[in-house]
């Protein structure tokens, strides 16, 4: 896979990248389904600001935003109660015990789109395309299903002793 379409695939699940967050827990799959829906949108409206100046206009991510706010943001707002509670349960942030999980929702944003606008170069852009176009006609809900497996390949691959690249650890028994 290459690097680009690697960060707009992990960048469902990017939201535990944030200097103050250290892994305290892992998720279940469908915890860390929920986070990467939660994500799509940001990650999407971010990728889509990088490549724009780089990409045709008929280009799939070119046109993209009347998707992003019609199809990926109301599922992110369904699926934020799951995915902002995981959030909360897999990093260790200085937060008091019961805080609802709404006020870090801007700590998510502001993490993945800052990591997706770092990470995509101009040369990435036609990748990214290519990535968007073919996993666009899929529901969110999939497309958070397949970033969590390509992440789980991701990990799979990984050699002995190498450290981790994904943002947060899934549990073995995916029965969490």
């Amino acid at each position: 896979m290459t690097r680009s379409a690697a960060v707009l695939a992990m960048a469902g699940t990017l939201a535990a990248q944030t200097a103050a967050a250290q892994t305290a827990a892992c998720l279940s799959n469908s915890q860390a389904q929920s986070l990467a829906v939660a994500a799509l949108p940001d990650a999407l409206s971010s990728a889509r600001r990088a490549c724009l100046p780089h990409l045709p206009a008929a280009s799939a991510l070119t046109r993209s935003s009347t998707k992003i706010s019609q199809v990926y943001q109301p599922a992110a707002d369904r699926a934020w109660p799951v995915a902002g509670r995981a959030f909360m349960a897999a990093v260790e942030l200085p937060l008091p015990p019961g805080s609802d999980p709404q006020i870090i929702r801007p700590l998510l944003t502001a993490a993945i789109t800052a990591l997706i606008e770092q990470e995509i170069k101009p040369e990435n852009c036609n990748a990214v395309e290519e990535f968007y176009s073919a996993l666009e006609p899929l529901p969110p809900e999939n497309m958070g299903k397949l970033l969590i497996a390509l992440m789980k390949l991701d990990e799979s691959s990984k050699k002995p002793g190498e450290t981790s690249k994904n943002p947060f650890t899934l549990c073995k028994d995916s029965a969490k």
